[in-house]
Order: structure tokens, then C-alpha cells, then sequence
């Protein structure tokens, strides 16, 4: 069964490593408001080397750099949770740095994070079989003030093995990111009405299963490498089933359509009973083909119900999903939930 970190208390130490891209000008400021409200909150932060650098090849340091960095705080017997500034562009290059083998002898910890962090999460979990937390990225908690959501996601941290956490979705969301200073980090925009659909006729959904997925722009380089276990994962928890989530952020339609046909086509979903997919990001329709179109075929090709426009990824603010966790969803026409259970 998944192995689920132990419980985050005040007083523990959050590690901020930067296994993507760093956080640089503005951001670097954002990142120390966020430090601040960890230490209001309780907590204590230590980052490591190459958090505040970003060189000309979107990183914040060489892949041998980031892995090292990466598993010197996973080590670290003081840090109890890890959690990334953001993500970027090229976490997969770390992958054949990181020494499994050592992170294996350790008990593990909480790893936040989503968009580019969601490659390493999606590893860990499928590598090591431990749980791994797909939510807010560190600098979401530079914002002034911080959002409900990402706070919220600190509790979740704080569960037992054995015990469950329920969700509803979320009321409004953000288009637009407001503008960053070197002293203003404004919250979320929250200006779109929430509305989680249910793909073809039905309007109602109800299905449950063992939580994988992150973002579909990054895990699906994973396809082929020593690092897919998916047939592995999908195995281990077959009474359960399991139920894919998914958000992007730079995917035009035709390479959502594109990217779930690799994904079947290579075994990913076998034994699923059921998909939520996030709103999109950097998105483009192309042709009038749009992402609803792009999900219809997989629909109808596995006869399983599919979510869209679901509170996850890019545009928050977004729930908390628990990689390897057993879920609940629950869709009516009065709401949407998603009970997870850490069993």
C-alpha cells in the first residue's frame, strides 16, 4: 500500500529546493514574503544553493546541481516537507541524477508542488510508493494576503495514515495573474465563476480509485523511461482502480488528443474509472477542435466519465490531490466533491 509521509506540525522545518527553474528579480522578493508568512505560521524554512538563480537555459543550476540539492534536503533528517519556489521547464533532466536507492533507506516526507514539479512527484510516487502532495507551489505563499486554498493545503499536510479530508469545488477563479513588484504580491484575481462540467450527456458522476497524475504537458515525457511504473502502479491497486487528474499549461488541442492517445496506447489506462481534468492554461484551440474534443474519444473509447474545468492547475486557485491516496468523487448538479483518504 502507499506510504504516506508523517504528519506536518508547527515547528517543523519546510525545505525550499529548486529541482526546475529558480526564483529570480521579483520573484526572489515574493519568495521571501513567503518565507515570512511561514515563519508567522509557525515554521521554520531553510532553502538550498540555487533557489534564487536562474541561468540562460531556464534552470536554476546544471541537472547533477538540482539532484544534488534535491536529495541533500530529502536527506536532511531536520526537513519535513519540501516544497519547490515553482516550477518551470526541464525537471525530468535531474531524474537520472537523483539516487533512488537513498531516498528508499529514509522515511519520506511531504513534496509539494505542481506544474513542472508535478515530473518529480509523479516519480517519487510511482518509484518509491510513497504519496506525494499536487497542490501550491511555495511562492503561492508569498500573496497578500495568502489564499484560503493554499493555506488550506497545510492541514491536509497535517493528516494521519488512516484518517480522510474532504473537498468541495472552489466558488471563483483567476484569469488573470495581476502584476508582481519588488513590494507588491497581490492575491489571486479571483474573477471567473467555478463550473466543473461532466463530459457528454450526463450531468451527474460518480466514481472512485487511487489518485496519479499531474501535469499532462511534463509526465508525459515519462512514456518509455526507466522512470514509468504506471503498469506497475495500476497493478498494485487493482480492486481500487484508479482515476487519472491531469492540467496543462502549454498544450494546444490537437496535442491533448495526441498525448492521451500515447497514453492508452501505451497501457496508462488500464483499469481506469474515471478522469479530472483542470482548466487549461497557455491554451490554443486550433481549427475550432477544441479540448472538450480532444477528451471526447478517450471518453468513448473507455467508457468512463470524464470531469473538466476541474479546480487544478495554473489558473487558481486549485485543490489538493494526494498522489497514491484512495479518492471519492462525487459530482451532482448542487456540487462537486472529492474525498480522499490516506489508506
Amino acid at each position: 500500500m502507499t506510504e504516506y509521509p508523517k504528519p506536518l506540525k508547527k515547528g517543523d522545518t519546510i525545505g525550499v529546493t529548486a529541482p526546475s527553474s529558480g526564483a529570480t528579480g521579483v520573484f526572489s522578493h515574493k519568495l521571501d514574503n513567503a518565507i515570512k508568512k511561514f515563519k508567522e505560521l509557525g515554521y521554520e524554512v531553510i532553502e538550498t544553493e540555487s533557489v534564487r538563480i536562474n541561468n540562460d537555459k531556464l534552470v536554476s543550476a546544471p541537472p547533477q546541481v538540482r539532484a544534488n540539492e534535491f536529495t541533500k534536503i530529502y536527506l536532511n533528517k531536520k526537513v519535513k516537507a519540501i516544497i519547490p519556489p515553482w516550477g518551470g521547464e526541464f525537471l525530468m533532466e535531474i531524474l537520472p541524477y537523483i539516487d533512488f536507492k537513498k531516498l528508499r533507506e529514509v522515511k519520506p516526507k511531504w513534496v509539494l508542488g505542481f506544474s513542472d514539479i508535478s515530473t518529480l512527484l509523479f516519480t517519487l510516487t510511482l518509484n518509491l510508493n510513497i504519496a506525494t502532495a499536487h497542490g501550491p507551489n511555495f511562492l503561492d505563499f508569498g500573496n497578500n494576503p495568502v489564499d484560503d486554498s493554499v493555506l488550506e493545503v497545510l492541514k491536509i499536510l497535517k493528516k494521519e495514515k488512516g484518517t480522510s479530508f474532504l473537498q468541495e469545488s472552489l466558488e471563483y477563479y483567476q484569469k488573470d495573474w495581476s502584476e508582481v513588484t519588488e513590494d507588491t504580491f497581490p492575491p489571486y484575481n479571483l474573477t471567473e465563476e467555478v463550473d466543473w462540467k461532466v463530459l457528454g450527456e450526463e450531468d451527474e458522476a460518480n466514481f472512485s480509485g487511487r489518485l496519479i497524475g499531474g501535469n499532462l504537458d511534463v509526465i508525459c515525457k515519462l512514456i518509455g523511461t526507466p522512470y514509468d511504473k504506471v503498469k506497475e502502479f495500476i497493478n498494485k491497486y487493482q480492486d481500487d482502480g484508479i482515476i487519472w487528474y491531469f492540467e496543462n499549461c502549454e498544450m494546444d488541442s490537437t496535442d491533448v488528443r495526441r498525448t492521451l492517445w500515447q497514453m492508452k496506447m501505451n497501457g496508462w489506462f488500464e483499469n481506469c474509472n474515471g478522469l479530472l481534468y483542470g482548466r487549461v492554461a497557455g491554451y490554443e484551440t486550433l481549427k475550432g477542435y477544441t479540448y472538450v474534443n480532444a477528451l471526447t474519444p478517450l471518453k468513448e473509447e473507455l467508457n468512463i466519465p470524464i470531469i473538466y474545468d476541474v479546480d487544478l492547475g495554473h489558473k487558481p486557485p486549485q485543490l489538493t490531490f494526494i498522489n497514491g491516496a484512495y479518492a471519492e468523487i462525487d459530482i451532482t448538479k448542487e456540487n462537486e466533491k472529492v474525498l480522499q483518504k490516506l489508506i
